[in-house]
This record gives structure tokens, C-alpha cells and sequence, in this order.
């Protein structure tokens, strides 16, 4: 009949050994070569997991970007070869709708654990995706163990930000260093860490008070490396500077005027607070963990008592040398 557009060539199969004893054998505990889900396979089945898909909305997944390489950008093709395979089926109310089947299931988890631990194809598969979901993805192989895999993602999560207008914030850059700990590799994390210190991260906010914040959580994750790495006494140089940076940050918010008058009273009082001798001595005296003598431990905290009375003046590069001269701990922060 005139008008009637032919029907689509059949879909090419799946790889056999993805639908064939699936459940009974994981893709990590089989000998036998393991075929591997796309990523944009694994994003499609992962949304069947939950939610159905209708009809209507197929031309609109065609156009995303990890469906266009599945079949040659045929989504609706793609979803035809997942319902002759059993991995989707019609809802039972709705049959304009679909909705993942249990094999479909399986299939999509043991793809989606093999390549977690895959670590060697693991940027290819995070190549499609966003920034916050190669996060996600780093924080889901963090959790399952592949630290590895985790350090591989999260750098290309990084690079993924640079080319973007979001700023993440300083948290999420410390997740690097503590990944890198986590694996020995202290030189590399020290080095991240001072390269922060030094140039910022990828869209930072340029307001002193919040460069100050982010400068406070650097130095104390240097502590908590050194700590980590045996270095304990001069892991409290380092803590030392990030319970200044702290006080500091409270202190130029409490003098920002476009806060309004509430806010930067009590940011004000919260400066006063963790200036005072009690309050420092007490923050010291967790970092330093009986790595120095009592009288040591006061010398320190009136020093850094003494600094915040300007705290508009305080310059870190002295503050580590003072601090340093005080416990008798050599100048390279590294032996």
C-alpha cells in the first residue's frame, strides 16, 4: 500500500552468552571471555529497572547522546531487539508501555558489576556520560573496592568539570587525595594537594572568605595524609594552619556587609569562639595525639591564639615555619 513505510531491517542479536546462564554464573567468577553491555545499553536497562518507558517518548531518547551509537541512532530499533530477546516486555495494564523483565534485570546488574570492575575499560564507559554521573560512578567503585578504578574516574570526572561552567566546590577535589591514601600512593596525593593550594580547582568561587574555607579543608586533609603516612608530628603544622583558615573564614563573613546584620553577628561570635586559647588547645590537642610535650602543646596554642588577634594579617607561609620551630620537627613537611 501506497504511504506505508517498509518495516525496519530485524535488529542484529545480542551477544548469546549475555541471555545464556546468566543467573547462575557472575561475569567476575567465569573463566570464559564475558561479553560486555555498551554504556548507553546499561543507561537504557538501568531506567527499565524502575521506571516504564512509553512509546511517545522513544523519539526523545533517540536523540540523547548514549543512545545514538547503539544502533545507528535508532532507538526504536534498539528497543525492538531488547523485546525479541525477552530483556523488556509490555507492561500488564498498559501494553503502550514497557517495562524491564527479570532476565532484562540480570543482565543489566551483571553488566553493570562487571564493568565497575573492569577497570581497564572503565573511561570508555563513563566516556558518555555527565560530570555529577561519572561522580556517581566513582563513588559507586569507591564502594564496591576498585579503588583503582575509583582514582581513574573520578580524574576524568575532573577533567569533565574543567570544560564546564560548574563549580563543584572544594569537597569534592578532596575526595582524590583520600582515594590516593587509601592506596599508599601519599607522594601523589601530597602533590594534588598542594597543587590546590597553590592554583585552586576547576570554577572556584573567587570570595577570600570561601578561598579561605577551602584553603582550611585542604590543610586538614595534609594533616590527616601525614597522619596516615607516620608523619604525625608534622601532621600538626598542617593542623594547625587549617584551625587558623577556619577561624578566619568566620571572621571576613562576619565582615562581609552585604550579609545581612543576624548573620554576620553570629558568624562574628563563632570567630570568637574557636579563637579562643580553650578552644584552640583543645583542637590541638586532638591533631597532636601525645606526639609532643605538654608544654609544647601550649606554646602552640598561644601562638595561634596570639595570630588570631589580626586576623586580617595572617600569613601562612611564617605560620608553618613558627609552628614548626615549636615542636623541633625538620623543614621539609615530606621527611
Amino acid at each position: 500500500m501506497l504511504g506505508i513505510p517498509p518495516p525496519p531491517p530485524p535488529p542484529p542479536p545480542l551477544d548469546r552468552r549475555l541471555l545464556d546462564g546468566g543467573n547462575a554464573t557472575s561475569p567476575t567468577q567465569s573463566n570464559e571471555p564475558q561479553p560486555r553491555l555498551s554504556a548507553g545499553q546499561v543507561q537504557f536497562l538501568k531506567k527499565f529497572l524502575d521506571t516504564p518507558l512509553s512509546r511517545e517518548m522513544i523519539e526523545y531518547y533517540s536523540g540523547l547522546e548514549y543512545y545514538r551509537h547503539l544502533v545507528g541512532g535508532n532507538a526504536r530499533t534498539f528497543v525492538s531487539q531488547l523485546m525479541s530477546e525477552g530483556l523488556i516486555k509490555p507492561h500488564d495494564t498498559d501494553r503502550a508501555t514497557w517495562i524491564c523483565s527479570d532476565k532484562g534485570k540480570g543482565v543489566a546488574q551483571s553488566a553493570i558489576i562487571h564493568t565497575r570492575t573492569d577497570s581497564g575499560n572503565i573511561i570508555d564507559y563513563v566516556q558518555s556520560l555527565q560530570a555529577s554521573e561519572t561522580l556517581k560512578v566513582a563513588t559507586e567503585l569507591y564502594r564496591d573496592g576498585n579503588v583503582p578504578a575509583a582514582v581513574l574516574v573520578l580524574k576524568e570526572a575532573y577533567k569533565k568539570i574543567e570544560n564546564s561552567s560548574v563549580s563543584y566546590g572544594i569537597d569534592t577535589y578532596l575526595r582524590l587525595p583520600s582515594y590516593l591514601q587509601k592506596l599508599g600512593r601519599y607522594d601523589e596525593a601530597w602533590g594534588f594537594l598542594n597543587n590546590l593550594l597553590a592554583r585552586g580547582y576547576p570554577n572556584q568561587i573567587q570570595n577570600e572568605a570561601l578561598i579561605l574555607l577551602a584553603r582550611s579543608k585542604i590543610y586538614k586533609a595534609m594533616c590527616r595524609l601525614l597522619q596516615h603516612e607516620g608523619k604525625g608530628r608534622t601532621a600538626i603544622i598542617f593542623g594547625a594552619a587549617s584551625i587558623v583558615a577556619e577561624a578566619q573564614y568566620y571572621y571576613l563573613q562576619s565582615e562581609e556587609k552585604d550579609w545581612p546584620k543576624d548573620f554576620r553577628k553570629e558568624r562574628a561570635a563563632t570567630f570568637r569562639s574557636l579563637s579562643e586559647a580553650t578552644s584552640i588547645h583543645e583542637k590541638m590537642k586532638k591533631i597532636t595525639k601525645k606526639e609532643i610535650t605538654k608544654s609544647q602543646l601550649e606554646d602552640i596554642a598561644n601562638y595561634l591564639c596570639s595570630t588570631l588577634l589580626r586576623p586580617k594579617a595572617v600569613k601562612y607561609d611564617r605560620l608553618i615555619v613558627e609552628v614548626d620551630s615549636l615542636i623541633c620537627v625538620e623543614k621539609d613537611p615530606r621527611q
